[in-house]
């Protein structure tokens, strides 16, 4: 798929032409960890991601794995992720289950110890907990009840995303594949593409775990999240921009509707239409809808009264 760069003179879009940009290879895999650990929201459209590690040493049996990244999502799932530049190998999907092995027995306690020593790596003087509660704006419930898989690769072969469709929809396995394309304009802007090749299929619950589904199954609507959550406050507010909500009222009326719907990217999509969110992006385009009154508090963003120090 060609990407393009819009060239505008004179702030005249009628006359304005695509220039097309060219694409590129990743030069190294530690770029495109640097740019995901850089962006967790990038991972997943719309949903916050907390990183506890990055090449996280773990030993098995008699050898040493690293998994590239290792997160929190909102509910407290383990997300794994396996990167690569080019290519993916064949035995890709094999190291990404190798790495589930050792995740799935670990403990909170495990889990924060590891994420306490990534925390002193990057020189931030937190907690676990603390970093939690500053990321979803919730407590931190109990972590690793469910374990998340990404691919992420410049290229994902036919048998690779074959194999992960099958782990997906026929064991019960919450496993993503997502490409990356990267492209570079004339004047050497670097444009990054993603595209989910296998992710929007429901994963099959299995019979003891049916009165969890509506967290494991993916959103499969017609509607786009972002106006699905919209809607939501909308609705809750009556337009009323004085009114305040929690993500955890709007949650609350959206899987009242779709009790299919995953409510961890609720609170992504609160912050990423939060200018006044230490989470916004504002060179990312996002659009302006909420407001942060404090942690776990907004209303709707009012054009007139609310600005934001740049």
């Amino acid at each position: 798929m060609a990407i393009f760069r819009l060239n505008v003179e004179d702030n005249n879009l009628h006359n304005a032409e695509l220039i097309i940009a060219k694409e590129t290879d990743i030069k190294l895999e530690s770029h495109l960890e640097s740019w995901l650990e850089n962006s967790p929201w990038a991972l997943v459209e719309g949903e916050s991601i907390l990183w506890i590690d990055r090449q996280t040493s773990a030993n098995v049996e008699e050898s040493t794995i690293f998994p590239d990244l290792l997160g929190l999502d909102s509910e407290g799932n383990l997300v794994i992720v396996e990167l690569k530049r080019s290519k993916t190998p064949r035995e890709v999907v094999a190291q990404l289950l190798e790495y589930a092995a050792w995740a799935k027995d670990l403990s909170d306690e495990q889990i924060q110890e590891i994420a306490a020593t990534y925390f002193q790596t990057l020189k931030k003087e937190t907690t676990l907990q603390d970093a939690f509660s500053e990321t979803f704006e919730d407590e931190m419930p109990a972590l690793n009840r469910r374990l998340r898989l990404f691919v992420v690769a410049g290229e994902i072969s036919r048998r690779i995303l074959q194999v992960c469709r099958f782990l997906r929809t026929s064991h019960n396995m919450d496993i993503d594949c997502i490409a990356v394309s990267t492209f570079q304009t004339e004047s050497g802007e670097v444009l990054v593409n993603t595209e989910a090749k296998v992710g929007d299929e429901d994963v099959v619950a299995p019979k003891a775990a049916k009165q969890n589904a509506s967290s494991i199954a993916r959103w499969s609507g017609d509607q786009p999240v972002k106006e699905v959550v919209l809607d939501a406050v909308q609705e809750l507010t009556d337009g009323n921009t004085n009114v305040e909500f929690s993500p955890k009222e709007i949650s609350t009326l959206i899987l009242k509707k779709y009790p299919n719907f995953k409510v961890g990217t609720v609170h992504g999509q609160l912050t990423a239409g939060c200018p006044n969110h230490p989470s916004y992006d504002r060179h990312s385009g996002n659009h302006k809808y909420y407001w942060r009154i404090r942690p776990k508090t907004y209303r709707l963003y009012d054009s007139e009264s609310d600005e934001v120090e740049t």
